[in-house]
């Protein structure tokens, strides 16, 4: 084929463009890097669409080109604005509709253009920038007077993509999860399944869930539990030496939350599966990723700089390699263990053991047959109970030590109780909990003090998606709208209302005792730390009895107290209080790690008490 000079020549022209604008100029692709990572930003924070951007970057390309208008600064600003005004109108048709329907709804001063920003923004300085949501939401709540609505909405689109219902009283609580259960909010399993597995069963719903805890619930049974009881106790002892060893040496402990955590990943290991993760005396690699990954977890906010940590979401896939590898290895095992003795299904008291015996009576499986979709159902579950049964007991101990040395007096009475009851001599405890396990249901204030302790410092609380054309009938008989709304039901400042529990910021474990409670009888649904309706925790007498032996264990035999001068001294650091934090939690104020948890794992000085028995 033949070419004239002059085709020649525009070709040739075509090419050096090309080369020009796309490998010689560095600042173009600079710019045109920067421009798409802009945009894919945009796309990802949900504040544009991809079918409305595209073919608006499209159309701007080869508006440019049909110019001939082609250096490269063009191209930018054409692309820019293909960007842009796709996520202009998005935005401001988003802005008028959400700022119009919020304006006259119950919640902290509103602003027709800013939304909830402005006051949010007055009132998070106040506190530390680590601090949980809710122990801001508890302060918002009483300082604008919104307990008296049953709930208020937040709106800060554009940092987070819905408005936010914080529920506030047991009444409206009841319709979220008892009256009706609504689903999860998707941003739940979308955030959290990144760690714990999409198919956990706190993230399931429907059928899926329904089959699960089904699975599951057996292996709960109080007879089941009680035979774990000789288990959890040579935990606690493991855990006793630590800290024994801790005061014999010097007495600090850098993070009582790091010891805590430890021993109760030790025992739900053995309740979940009978392994020892042996946790409290060496680190372990799967129990590591899976805990890890969860505190790599970011939720809840669109606009986070961190979820464009590609370093962050590189570890993030690490750990999560890591513990599916460990499990599947872990799962295939038990599996040819059970499919040589099946027997084994009938004796075993561990949880999954149980599950599987389950499963195949209902489900009529081969135990020669495992395959994918089972395997990674049972991976994921086993992820998600490892989590959620060590993560939110260990702070709950963490903060009943530290709520006991700030109340000399209820700690002797449960001392005395535990004397009464398990005999005078401390180190006989454990004989006497081993021979009659039931005799952990015969600890009232024990029980009281773990449940005073999880109504200041709930560990977790539930977050739901309001079906459409949904209402909430709040305290005050109006129906509020919930259309595109995430519901938090915040537990925490459901049960620090002072019309369900009077002096509500206090630490007064005798309420639950209504033989010697100062107060009325708590309300209907307004205690709910392990939620309620069908979506209760599965796992709640299990805590509540592993929580009850290891104080049995310990309270006699250690003193602890709070040391965060000491740790800011060996950190070199000027200690601040807020004191907006002084009536939830002092120093030990919970922060956002996964799960609510105290903050800087709460340093102590511990020391071993000298019996006179």
């Amino acid at each position: 084929m033949n070419f004239s000079h002059r085709d020649t020549g525009a070709t040739e022209y075509r090419i050096q463009q090309v080369l020009r604008i796309f490998g010689t100029d560095q600042s173009f692709a600079f710019k045109h890097g920067f421009a798409i990572l802009f945009f894919m930003f945009l796309v990802h924070a949900r504040l544009t669409y991809l079918p409305l951007s595209i073919p608006a970057v499209l159309l701007a390309n080869y508006y440019e080109w049909t110019l001939n208008i082609r250096d490269g600064t063009s191209t930018i600003r054409y692309t820019v604005l293909g960007v842009l005004i796709p996520w202009l109108v998005t935005f401001m048709y988003r802005l008028i509709k959400r700022r119009i329907l919020m304006h006259n709804l119950p919640g902290v001063p509103h602003n027709i253009l800013f939304g909830h920003i402005p006051t949010m923004a007055k009132e998070s300085p106040k506190f530390p920038p680590d601090v949980h949501g809710q122990v801001l939401f508890n302060y918002i709540a009483d300082e604008y007077n919104l307990r008296q609505y049953g709930l208020f909405y937040i709106d800060i689109y554009p940092i987070q993509h819905e408005s936010m219902i914080i529920v506030t009283s047991p009444e409206v609580a009841a319709q979220v999860t008892q009256i009706k259960s609504y689903p999860k909010h998707p941003a739940f399993k979308r955030d959290f399944g990144q760690a714990l597995g999409y198919r956990a069963l706190v993230l399931q719903e429907g059928v899926d869930w329904k089959e699960l805890r089904t699975m599951f619930s057996p292996g709960f049974s109080q007879t089941n539990l009680f035979s774990m009881v000789p288990m959890m106790v040579d935990e606690t002892e493991v855990f006793a030496s630590r800290l024994s060893a801790s005061a014999a040496d010097g007495s600090f402990v850098r993070s009582l939350d790091s010891f805590t955590a430890a021993l109760t990943i030790d025992i739900i290991g053995q309740a979940l599966l009978g392994l020892k993760f042996n946790s409290q005396k060496n680190s372990n690699s799967m129990v590591t990723s899976i805990i890890e990954a969860s505190r790599l977890v970011r939720y809840l906010s669109n606009f986070s700089v961190d979820r464009l940590n590609f370093w962050r979401i590189l570890k993030l896939r690490y750990y999560e390699a890591v513990s599916d590898s460990s499990l599947n290895k872990l799962m295939r095992a038990k599996w040819t263990e059970l499919a040589a003795s099946p027997e084994n299904i009938t004796t075993s008291h561990a949880l999954f053991d149980i599950a599987m015996g389950k499963h195949f009576k209902t489900g009529g499986k081969q135990l020669d047959h495992l395959t994918k979709d089972f395997l990674d159902l049972m991976r994921d579950s086993t992820k998600g109970f490892i989590f959620a049964g060590h993560d939110t007991t260990s702070s709950v101990l963490a903060h009943a030590f530290y709520e006991l040395s700030r109340h000399p007096k209820i700690l002797e009475e449960v001392r005395v109780e535990h004397e009464n009851i398990l005999g005078p001599d401390p180190a006989e405890a454990a004989t006497r909990l081993k021979e009659d396990p039931t005799v952990t249901n015969a600890l009232p204030l024990t029980t009281a003090i773990i449940r005073e302790v999880m109504r200041l410092y709930p560990p977790a609380s539930t977050i739901r998606l309001a079906p459409k054309e949904s209402h909430l009938l709040g305290k005050d008989g109006k129906h509020y709208p919930t259309a595109g709304c995430m519901i938090w039901v915040a537990s925490s400042i459901i049960m620090r209302d002072p019309l369900s529990f009077p002096s509500p910021h206090s630490f007064i474990p005798h309420r639950f005792l209504p033989d010697k409670s100062p107060f009325p009888p708590i309300p209907q649904n307004a205690y709910r730390p392990f939620e309620k309706g069908l979506r209760d925790c599965i796992g709640q007498e299990l805590a509540m009895l592993e929580l009850r032996v290891v104080l049995a264990l310990t309270l006699r035999r250690f003193d602890f107290r709070e040391a965060y001068g000491e740790l800011d001294r060996r950190l070199g650091r000027k200690g601040e209080m807020f004191k907006h934090c002084e009536k939830l939690g002092g120093r030990a104020y919970q922060i956002l790690l996964t799960a609510a948890k105290p903050k800087d794992g709460l340093p102590v000085w511990v020391t071993e008490r000298k019996s006179d028995k």
